[in-house]
């Protein structure tokens, strides 16, 4: 058995980083990781800028302003957002001030805005009830973002924030990387196709569109989706079929153990595929086999829905971090506090379904088999447990692996 790190680092080596690209409207961008390294062309803002409704004005000249003894200022001009104001000649000299709209250009010479609020709202003459410093509600050229600052990084994960930030720069589409395409195999003749009545010994092919959506959470593009039944020439041929096709990765789920029908290991020696790891010593999950076949990654994982999920979760997200330049979808790893206690010993590495949340870590109160699914729905993480390790007692602290929401 190989140990899952070597595991990890086996596959993501098997898996080129993506070098596709398309270009996308901002609006569209969400979810898509940028191609390249993205600078601000111009300064936002462009100018100096009121952040508030009020008067411009030099802030020196209100030191003393207060509602007893105000400052009273001419009222030279009445500026709104979009329009442009220069004082001619001594216009901003002492004893001047502009009434000024929030997000309006602030003109040269005035390097304060008063708030409204402190003022009598005057219209030819502003008494001014309250002194304010220099740069007061006043927002500097390149405030939020100077000219020629890295906004968007290569490989980052992009958001609606990075279209505001963005589309305030003045760009208006994106170059991303191509999201990864994968095909989706359940193997097993006691699968039975949704829709349709389970005959005796069957049971729905669930694992299929679990990993279907999870990939669909993952922003990865499934391209191929198909169930087999536990025969070695349907199963040959589906794995044939999703290689030729235009999926990056294949994930199979199924066939993977010693049993009389597990024949994906010797399916795939016969295709000629080049085997990377055969059983991971962990639990659940052991029998995850790793193959590259006409040049593609094969992740092969256990029919039971939970084994398969976590194994999924934890070999399959660095590879898509790797193809995607980033290291966004990697399990982020910490500890927490065990809420309630663990009393089977663990002779092998295992990962157990738990729920962290403000340090605490809770197990679910039962269904922890590997073909139990259900309970996973009330869970963000596993707890990672050492090989060798007695019962965890209640207030233990534990390595906790992070699920996330993506």
């Amino acid at each position: 058995m190989i140990e899952l790190e070597a595991a990890v680092e086996s596959l993501v080596a098997e898996l080129c980083p993506q070098a596709k690209t398309k270009t996308v409207p901002l609006g569209q961008i969400s979810r898509l990781h940028a191609a390249r390294d993205i600078y601000a062309p111009i300064d936002v803002p462009g100018f100096n800028r009121s952040a508030m409704d009020g008067y411009a004005l030099r802030a020196g000249e209100t030191a003393q302003a207060t509602r007893e003894a105000p400052a009273v200022f001419k009222v030279l001009a009445r500026i709104m957002a979009g329009d442009l104001y220069s004082p001619q000649g001594d216009s901003a000299a002492a004893g001047h001030a502009v009434r000024i709209m929030t997000g309006a250009a602030v003109p040269d010479g005035f390097d304060a805005v008063v708030k409204q609020e402190d003022t009598d709202c005057g219209k030819d003459r502003v008494a001014v009830y309250a002194g304010v410093k220099p740069f007061a509600n006043y927002s500097k050229i390149g405030e939020d973002i100077a000219k020629g600052r890295l906004v968007v990084k290569k490989g980052e994960r992009l958001a609606a924030v990075h279209a505001g930030v963005l589309a305030s720069l003045g760009i208006g589409a994106v170059e991303v990387f191509q999201p990864i395409k994968a095909a989706v195999i359940s193997c097993g003749s006691e699968l039975a196709e949704l829709g349709g009545a389970l005959q005796a010994g069957q049971i729905y092919d669930s694992n299929r569109y679990l990993l279907a959506a999870r990939l669909g959470e993952l922003n990865a593009e499934v391209v191929l989706s198909e169930r087999t039944p536990d025969e070695a020439g349907e199963i040959c041929a589906a794995i044939d079929r999703a290689a030729g096709g235009d999926a990056d990765v294949l994930i199979t789920t199924g066939g993977v153990s010693v049993g009389d029908k597990d024949l994906v290991p010797s399916i795939m020696e016969e295709l000629g595929a080049r085997r990377l790891f055969w059983r991971v010593n962990m639990r659940p999950g052991t029998p995850a086999l790793a193959s590259v076949y006409r040049g593609k990654p094969v992740l092969s994982l256990s029919g039971n829905p939970f084994a398969a999920l976590a194994t999924f979760e934890l070999l399959f997200r660095p590879m898509l971090s790797r193809f995607l330049h980033t290291d966004f979808y990697t399990c982020k790893r910490g500890e927490a506090v065990l809420a309630d206690g663990l009393k089977k010993t663990s002779k092998q590495r295992r990962f157990v379904r738990a729920h962290c949340q403000g340090g605490l870590v809770r197990l679910p109160p039962e269904g922890h088999s590997s073909s139990v699914l259900s309970t996973m729905q009330d869970c963000n993480c596993f707890i990672d447990i050492k090989a060798g390790s007695p019962a965890i007692e209640k207030g233990e602290r534990v390595d906790v692996v992070m699920l996330g929401g993506l």
